[in-house]
């Protein structure tokens, strides 16, 4: 008589997936022991799936044993309809805005209560580090380019995430929900986002809705830089025209986003 045990086995696309999940921005790279330990799977199995992946070249070996994603794994990722379209739209326009803004400037689109960089243009190395590593999550209430994407989602998400908790970064992060709903209206009514310190003291950002030729808003541009240089009468003219410009973009060539605006 076979005895089975309280939970299922995992089938071979979850463990796989498992395993690229353990890897992240403070985990680039991880050993077999370190995989196995973050994945919870037994090390055997690590390594039998971990040999498949680095043949197929998604994942590489350093010279010390490491492994890490691989460069074939990340060619894939940028054929991404939702990224490789609006980011090769958007880069003349947002060299453009840094140089004219002296601030870095930065794309983001949505994905579920978190936004995510896809290009950030900067000199700042400190800038970087908190919000410019394209790919890098942030929740949506915390920086400008989140809450305009915020400001134009569904009722429903946004009552989700006001509803809370909301995670303070610094003493300026909005943690009451009803604040954060005043500021989202007010977000729509003037037409870009401006934040003050909220992910990083000394640093805020201006942004605007970047939206398909359908009007929906797919994404969000802004500046981030030194709070004395946020001047809202100067920086939200040139970003709401640069948010413009970029979506003019696919009013008259499109971007080749797939789901975009349906």
């Amino acid at each position: 008589m076979t005895t089975h045990s309280g939970a299922p086995e995992r089938s071979v696309v979850d463990r796989t997936l498992s395993i690229l999940g353990v890897f992240d921005r403070d985990n680039r790279t991880l050993t077999l022991s370190d995989i196995s330990r973050r994945s919870g799977l037994p090390v055997a199995t690590v390594h039998r799936i971990v040999n498949k992946l680095h043949g197929w070249g998604a994942l590489e070996r350093g010279e010390e044993g490491g492994y890490s994603i691989g460069l074939r794994l990340w060619e894939t990722a940028t054929l991404a309809p939702r990224y490789s379209g609006l980011v090769e739209a958007a880069q003349s326009h947002l060299v453009e805005l840094h140089g004219q803004s002296g601030g870095a400037a930065v794309l983001a689109l949505r994905d579920g209560t978190e936004s995510v960089c896809l290009s950030f243009l900067s000199n700042d190395p400190g800038l970087t580090a908190y919000w410019g590593d394209p790919g890098r999550r942030l929740p949506l209430h915390v920086t400008a380019t989140g809450l305009v994407l915020l400001a134009n989602a569904g009722v429903v998400l946004q009552d989700e995430i006001c509803a809370g908790p909301l995670r303070a970064y610094t003493p300026a992060t909005i943690t009451n929900g009803t604040t954060l709903r005043n500021h989202l209206s007010k977000i729509r009514r003037e037409g870009y986002a401006m934040v003050c310190g909220s992910l990083r003291e000394g640093r805020g950002a201006i942004a605007a809705p970047v939206r398909s030729a359908r009007g929906t808003v797919v994404a969000s541009v802004g500046v981030v830089g030194p709070l004395n240089m946020l001047q809202p009468s100067k920086l939200a003219p040139l970003v709401m025209a640069t948010a413009e410009a970029i979506s003019q973009h696919d009013r008259t060539e499109g971007w080749r986003m797939a789901g975009v605006g349906a």
